[in-house]
C-alpha cells in the first residue's frame, strides 16, 4: 500500500478545529479544542491536505511563546499537533513539523518548544527534540506531557 499523497500548507483555525477535536480531545473529557492565542496576529496554523480530496488530515498551531527555560530568547510553541489516525506513519507529521520550524527559524527563533504527550514523546524525540522536566497532567485533556525543546540554535 502506498501512501496518501498530500501538501503541506497554511490553514485558518476553522479548518484546524475538526482534526483536534477529532484526534486530541478524543476520550478526554474536553470538549473544546480552541486554545488561547489562537487568534493572535503571529499565529500560524499548519495543516496536511490530501491531493485528491483537500481534505485536511493533520494540523499544527506555532504562536510566539517564551520557552518556559529561557524568557529572553525568541520561542514559537507548537500548540495542537493532530494527525488523524489513517495518516499516522505516512511522515504527515514529520512535514508539518518541518514547516513550522521553517516558520520559527524565519522569525529568528531560538526555541521551539511544546507541551508533548506522552504518548508522542518518541516521534518528538526522532525530530530532535530534547525531553525536559518531570511529567504533568495537562488540565484539559487530563492526559500525561512532557515538555519538549528544540534549540535552534539562532
Amino acid at each position: 500500500m502506498t501512501s496518501p499523497s498530500f501538501i503541506v500548507r497554511r490553514i485558518s483555525l476553522d479548518e484546524a478545529l475538526p482534526v483536534r477535536l477529532d484526534v486530541l480531545r478524543r476520550g478526554t473529557p474536553a470538549r473544546d479544542a480552541a486554545y488561547d492565542g489562537d487568534h493572535e496576529s503571529t499565529t500560524v496554523h499548519i495543516g496536511a491536505a490530501l491531493l485528491d480530496s483537500h481534505s485536511i488530515v493533520a494540523t499544527s498551531t506555532w504562536l510566539v511563546r517564551p520557552w518556559p527555560g529561557d524568557q529572553d530568547p525568541l520561542a514559537v510553541q507548537l500548540r495542537g499537533m493532530a494527525v488523524r489516525d489513517a495518516m499516522q506513519n505516512t511522515g504527515v507529521g514529520r512535514a508539518l513539523i518541518d514547516a513550522g520550524i521553517a516558520h520559527a527559524r524565519s522569525l529568528g527563533a531560538r526555541w521551539v518548544w511544546a507541551k508533548a504527550r506522552d504518548s508522542a514523546l518518541y516521534f518528538y524525540e526522532r525530530c530532535a527534540f530534547s525531553v525536559e522536566g518531570e511529567q504533568f497532567i495537562e488540565p484539559a485533556s487530563g492526559v500525561p506531557h512532557h515538555l519538549v525543546v528544540l534549540d535552534l540554535g539562532s
